[in-house]
């Protein structure tokens, strides 16, 4: 065997891009904590960047927004370490996938929101989706028209506007600790929610980093399946760390 050379790093198959100064907690399931996963990942900060880029990605002088130019240069610069992926650690960069497979070789996956075609195959399209995501408000159609989500697609969404704890510690507000258990308790409570509200929901897609680290409350308080951020982290390294398999016949 000829092990190939050339890289400063080895072993980490799946890069992780995020924000830059980020200073709330990070916690088990969440994808920017490393210990989230049963494999190394590599994580970095996308440089000068504190949060995703919105619409209109180009500029009234018809150049890319400085938030897309930055994105583009801390995923290239990631995936230019030797990684086999890149994730980049917010569901809205889902505005600029297709910018980014265009200018990076290696697989990007870039939100949750990509799964949503794919659920609605797997659930039938009398099935709503239930989306969670940071901000309802701000979710808006070039976040989701970008990545295949059409009219057509019954989804409904609820935002964690309602959140307290998730407000005041990752829109802006002044809390750096954060109280798990108080956030656990407001992402069941706005799950429920939207589950009463919608009796012929057939799945649940976590949009947001953070809500992974609450799958199994939302799914134990729900019944219903539960898409997010690691499941589709967890195909993507599969897919590109493929094992060989042995036992019996």
């Amino acid at each position: 065997m000829i092990a190939k050379g050339g890289k400063q790093y080895y072993g980490e198959a799946i890069g992780i891009a995020i924000f830059d100064g980020l200073s709330y907690a990070m916690i088990p399931g969440d994808v920017g904590n490393a210990s989230t996963y049963d494999f190394p990942v590599r994580i970095k900060a996308i440089k000068g960047l504190s949060d995703n880029p919105y619409p209109p990605i180009i500029d009234e002088r018809g150049h890319y927004t400085d938030a897309v130019r930055k994105t583009i240069a801390g995923v290239k610069e990631l995936a230019g370490e030797g990684v086999r992926a890149v994730v980049t650690c917010c569901g809205f960069f889902s505005l600029v996938q297709d910018l980014l497979v265009k200018e990076i070789d290696v697989p990007v996956f870039t939100s949750p929101l990509m799964l949503v075609p794919l659920i609605s195959r797997l659930i039938g399209p009398e099935r709503e989706i239930g989306i969670i995501t940071a901000s309802k408000e701000l979710l808006t159609r070039p976040f989701l028209e970008t990545v295949g989500i059409k009219d057509s697609h019954p989804v409904v969404i609820a935002g964690l506007e309602a959140s307290s704890e998730f407000c005041a510690t990752h829109m802006g507000g002044p809390k750096e600790d954060l109280d798990v258990d108080l956030l656990r308790s407001e992402v069941v409570e706005i799950a429920l929610s939207l589950t009463a509200d919608h009796p012929q929901m057939g799945a649940l897609l976590l949009e947001c980093t953070t809500l992974p680290s609450f799958s199994l409350d939302v799914q134990e308080a729900t019944g219903l399946p539960v898409f997010d951020y690691i499941c589709f982290i967890n195909m993507l390294y599969q897919a590109v760390v493929q094992k060989r398999y042995h036992g019996i016949l």
